[in-house]
């Protein structure tokens, strides 16, 4: 079963300290990359996060995204005090009066600049009973993107295996054509060498020898054999319940890119090197398609 690499899965929960909506959305990259963005009342929780994905997700570059509306009790506690505020202009317009200025440019933003940063108890809760929460919501947006991700992989397999039928044929083709070509390239040479040797003359049994070795270093009956083993292979991997075979697919498209290539450069027949291009350009697009396979 094939898994995409792109996803997207959404979560919206009431909980004790508010509204949080959890946002998970993920593409194509060759390891797992993470990026979480998080309220700063919930930023201690980041290196939670990424484990969560690690667990669900395996490459692809993953982004997390927390919105968080909070309940009147927790906006309450992220407001800062009174009192520090008002000591805090106090002192603020001391230090500018003793500098010579007249302090008018002390306000609220200016002092909210410099007041400590919110506490970790700003919201409603410890942090053994926020964490549940957020981990509930963590999977269940994980498990909306992995709904996605898998209706993409079952896209994807039916994609490519229509394109290993149209590369198995391709190769069946080349297959029936190599013999004539074999023999082709063996009497044109034996035609040229003729040309060359004196009228009358009879090739020798070195000579013979040499054009024996020739025909065997242009023969692709081995490559167009590994090529429908990997074919074979490639299917057997589509069709398995293994889930995570990117890796996998990659390497057996890099062996086949490797045999189609030999192919192409032993023979000088016409109709196999159409054929070779064909092969190619199917190939091509497999390995777009796998670029995207978790």
């Amino acid at each position: 079963m094939l898994i995409s690499m792109t996803g997207f899965g959404r979560s919206t929960r009431e909980t004790p300290f508010g509204r949080v909506t959890l946002e998970i959305q993920s593409v194509n990259r060759k390891h797992l990359e993470v990026f979480v963005s998080l309220p700063k009342e919930l930023g201690r929780f980041e290196l939670e996060f990424r484990k969560w994905v690690a667990e669900v997700i395996s490459r692809g570059q993953v982004s997390v995204r927390l919105f968080l509306s909070p309940s009147d009790d927790t906006l309450t506690r992220m407001l800062p005090d009174s009192a520090v505020v008002k000591t805090m202009k106090e002192a603020w317009t001391k230090l500018a009066q003793s500098a010579g200025f007249d302090g008018e440019g002390i306000t609220l933003p200016f002092l909210m600049q410099y007041l400590p940063s919110s506490p970790q108890n700003a919201l409603a809760g410890e942090d053994d009973e926020i964490l549940p929460v957020l981990k509930k919501s963590a999977l269940e947006a994980l498990e909306g993107a992995l709904v996605m991700k898998r209706r993409e992989g079952e896209a994807l397999a039916l994609d490519i295996s229509g394109r290993l039928d149209a590369l198995e044929q391709s190769v069946r083709q080349i297959e029936e054509s190599s013999p004539d070509a074999v023999a082709k390239q063996r009497d044109k040479l034996r035609e040229r060498m003729q040309e060359v040797l004196q009228p009358g003359v009879e090739l020798d049994d070195r000579l013979l020898r040499e054009i024996a070795i020739f025909a065997e270093r242009i023969d692709i009956a081995e490559e167009i054999t590994r090529f429908i083993s990997h074919i074979s292979q490639f299917r057997s991997v589509l069709q398995a319940k293994e889930t995570r075979v990117g890796r996998k697919l990659e390497f057996l498209l890099q062996e086949m890119g490797r045999e189609i290539n030999t192919i192409g450069s032993k023979s000088a027949d016409a109709k196999i090197s159409h054929l070779v291009v064909n092969a190619k350009s199917e190939l091509e697009k497999v390995r777009e398609q796998i670029q995207n396979i978790e």
